[in-house]
């Protein structure tokens, strides 16, 4: 540090530890000014309060000659209109329209009343108000006979005592009495808010500089009486009302609590300027300590500002470390990568800060550079703007990424690009296999309608069959029993009524195949359900062309078996066996049905082929459901084999076949009474 600095400082110490002579005069100096005008500022208020307190006083005078003005020109109005209608002036109609208009003009009438001496109410307007909610803000009824009798005796008119209506305001009944010539006719009478009398009837200044109160003597509140406990100190005056009530009293209570303070402009500013100078004093004792003190700390805070940033690096690098998502950071422009967490290093080896981000954004399909270039990131203010999403493949890899890019303001003040790739590879493979499931189910779908239109067609080409044979035998009766037969021709009709026999028994055999019903196991021949199985699917058209060859062992007694359900079994693996073989002449496709007995309880029946054979790969998921190597299948066959034959308590097995081709088998238990 320089040695006047160093000067400055140790003066500035001196000065801090033992304050000189000027200082203290200058704080008593200070002090007595503050003292006086504090004085000043209390008398000031006293003042003040004073003059507030005359206003309230006069302000409660006019108030209170308003409101009895007010009441007095509804008195003489009333009583007008009694006299009126006592002389026979209006009619029960006029009486309504000018009653109701009076109360609807004044603001605070709740309603008029015509009232019988019998006390029955006859007329009240304004005509909107319900007669019986106007009932129940009626003074009690003790009260009404009270103001009846009075009227009747007096001949003058009279108030209610205030009242609590069923709503829980307070309310007065003024009656006027009716005299039809000297007879008593009853009275009008017209029930009066305080609340509404308070709020339409006092001066409209009023409210805005006093909390107005009517109270009884007692002080208990009629309107407003929450106004009277608000606050202590609050300027208020207090004055009985006079006519109509002696025994009621208004309180003006002020809007604005009683203060030392005077609410002047010049004594504020006096007390603000003494507040000031007390504070400069202070301030500029403290200064010389501060400043060296400042000077001292300002390395100390530089050093905790660095830890503490460090700190926030730290953490910042911890939570992104342990994401399950890859995040890195690269320039806007130049592409450079400026950040990589830990999970982008290990599903990408060999990225590193520094290097160029393509090496991460250049294996996907579409790199998220290219989709959303650095103008469609930032705002027209250069500004980082909205959020861009995208689900990728990444072609080294072969896995899906859901990428998120935004642009980011760095911590150097350069723009951004922030991305995150979660690898959704799972979930892009579940929804692969649904969609194929979808297409088999599909196909399963058409599959099952075919086999219904299948068996509706074996039964309609049936009927004509049936004719087709019994005109073929007729015929050859007829030409036997001419005299001189054509034995060409009668060989023909014979071997067309073999033709039309074997169509039959091929459309049974399918009405019976896609027939749907329970199991059924009975004891059935193998080597029959064999050879009706080999000429089911001998054909030779060219597409679907398979010769079949039948090695049978007659020694063979029945199995216990469902014979639909076998078929099944043995008819996939002859389809097989041609799909294997179709890459053969048609002459050449020739499959081997051979059974035998495999030990003292077990019939095997096996199908040979000579097609490519079954690779090593594929032989572990053979059997497995929706597990196919033809373009179109569905990967059920095999499956369903399996399970059919496991129901009969036998199994499926497959092997290489010599030189070529693959060798299926299945076993079937004899049946007990055959053995």
């Amino acid at each position: 540090m320089p040695d006047r600095l160093k000067a400055l400082e140790a003066f500035a110490q001196r000065r801090s530890a033992t304050p000189s002579r000027d200082w203290y005069v200058q704080e008593w100096l200070l002090l007595l000014f503050a003292v006086g005008m504090l004085l000043f500022i209390y008398f000031v208020a006293r003042h003040e309060a004073e003059l507030e307190k005359s206003e309230i006083i006069r302000d409660a005078a006019l108030i209170e000659q308003s409101i009895t003005r007010k009441l007095e020109a509804d008195q003489t109005f009333f009583d007008r209109l009694a006299l009126d209608m006592g002389d026979g002036r209006f009619s029960s109609e006029e009486f309504d329209r000018l009653a109701g208009k009076r109360a609807i003009d004044s603001g605070y009438i709740l309603d008029v009343l015509r009232i019988k001496r019998t006390l029955e109410v006859t007329r009240h307007a304004p005509a909107f108000n319900s007669l019986e909610a106007v009932t129940l803000n009626r003074a009690p009824f003790a009260d009404q006979i009270r103001i009846s009798s009075f009227s009747e005796k007096t001949s003058r008119s009279t108030y209610s005592q205030p009242y609590r209506g069923a709503t829980g305001r307070y309310f007065i009944e003024y009656a006027a009495p009716v005299f039809d010539q000297t007879r008593f006719d009853g009275t009008i009478n017209a029930i009066i808010s305080f609340d509404a009398l308070l709020e339409k009837s006092a001066p409209d200044w009023a409210p805005r500089k006093y909390r107005l109160v009517i109270s009884d003597t007692d002080g208990n509140g009629i309107t407003n009486a929450e106004a009277m406990n608000l606050e202590a100190g609050m300027h208020q005056h207090t004055l009985p009302m006079s006519l109509p009530w002696r025994d009621l009293q208004l309180t003006l209570v002020g809007a604005k609590p009683n203060s030392l303070l005077p609410n002047l402009t010049l004594s504020s500013a006096v007390l603000a300027l003494t507040a000031l100078m007390v504070w400069t004093l202070m301030s500029l004792r403290k200064q010389q300590r501060m400043r060296v003190d400042a000077e001292r700390d300002r390395d100390r805070v530089y050093m905790q500002s660095i830890s503490s940033l460090k700190e926030t690096n730290d953490r910042f690098g911890t939570v992104l470390d342990s994401l399950d998502v890859s995040v890195y950071v690269s320039d806007l422009h130049t592409n450079e990568l400026l950040f990589c967490n830990v999970q982008l290093r290990e599903s990408f080896p060999g990225v590193a800060v520094g290097q160029s981000a393509s090496s991460i954004e250049d294996g996907f399909v579409v790199s998220p550079p290219e989709k959303y270039p650095a103008v469609m990131l930032v705002t027209a203010a250069n500004e980082p703007g909205g959020v861009f999403k995208d689900e990728l493949e990444h072609r080294p890899s072969q896995r899906f990424f859901l990428t998120r890019t935004r642009a980011v303001r760095w911590v150097d003040g350069r723009l951004a690009r922030l991305t995150t790739l979660g690898d959704v590879t799972d979930r892009v493979s579940a929804d692969r296999i649904r969609q194929t499931q979808q297409d088999r189910l599909t196909r399963t779908s058409r599959l099952m309608s075919v086999g219904e239109i299948a068996s509706t067609l074996a039964h309609e080409i049936n009927q004509p069959l049936a004719a087709i044979a019994n005109y073929v035998n007729g015929c050859i009766r007829r030409l036997r029993s001419n005299g001189s037969p054509d034995p060409t021709i009668i060989s023909a009709m014979e071997k067309a009524d073999v033709q039309v026999a074997r169509a039959g028994a091929i459309i049974s055999r399918v009405r019976e195949f896609v027939r749907t019903r329970e199991p059924e196991r009975r004891a059935i021949s193998i080597n029959d359900l064999a050879a009706d199985m080999a000429k089911l699917v001998d054909s030779d058209e060219e597409s679907r062309a398979l010769r079949c060859v039948l090695d049978l062992d007659p020694s063979l007694p029945k199995v216990f078996a469902d014979r639909i359900m076998i078929e099944q079994v043995l008819l996939n693996f002859l389809r097989n066996a041609r799909e294997a073989m179709s890459h053969l002449p048609a002459a050449e496709r020739i499959a081997v049905v051979r059974t035998r007995r495999v030990d003292g309880e077990m019939a095997a029946v096996e199908v040979l082929d000579r097609g490519t054979g079954i690779p090593t790969e594929v032989a572990g998921q053979l059997f497995s459901p929706f597990f196919s190597t033809k373009a179109d299948g569905m990967g059920m066959g095999l499956n369903i084999c399996r399970s059919l034959i496991e129901y009969h308590e036998g199994r499926l097995t497959f092997e290489d076949n010599t030189p070529c081709g693959t060798i299926f088998r299945f076993t079937l238990p004899f049946d007990e009474g055959q053995i």
